[in-house]
């Protein structure tokens, strides 16, 4: 009885831990999943956001642009890693980024992600900050990014999906 007993006052713990962990956000359109960005080195003048968008419209959607805080950074830009003639270029989507109806994107390093452009400070593991999401048809969406070293590839795979 005293197991059961602190199963039943420890499992409130373990389930907000795992939200915390993966944490998403949605509005009555779009459900976005675990925005992360690596921590950077104080020198380092940029820094990259990464999350999965969810589209289960029946329309497509697209990703126009993101924003932070003044004070966080310069300028935020929406970038692609295009291949080319075994060449791997980095350029931005200054159109924006399409999100298929009925599909995911997935923001990963060496893909698609948005880059914070003349940080202010370092961006420090632990640390959390507002980003907004700006969308052609759904409007804005704000999340909170979670500055993590090596976020878990089941964390950055899990889909939450409403």
């Amino acid at each position: 009885m005293r197991h059961v007993l602190r199963l039943l006052l420890t499992l409130p713990f373990a389930l907000l831990s795992v939200s915390a962990f993966t944490h998403s956000y949605a509005n009555s359109k779009l459900s976005i999943d675990h925005p992360w960005a690596r921590p950077t080195l104080a020198v380092t003048g940029t820094g990259a956001v990464y999350l999965n968008i969810d589209n289960p419209q029946s329309q497509d959607e697209k990703l126009i642009a993101a924003t932070v805080a003044d004070t966080l950074a310069t300028s935020v830009q929406i970038h692609q890693t295009l291949h080319q003639n075994d060449m791997t270029m980095m350029r931005e989507a200054k159109d924006g980024i399409l999100i298929a109806a009925n599909s995911n994107l997935h923001l990963t390093p060496g893909g698609t992600h948005i880059m914070l452009i003349g940080l202010k400070t370092p961006l420090k593991e632990g640390d959390t900050f507002p980003l907004t999401l700006h969308f052609a048809r759904s409007g804005q969406l704000e999340v909170q990014v979670k500055v993590e070293d090596n976020p878990s590839a089941s964390a950055m795979q899990h889909h939450h999906h409403h």
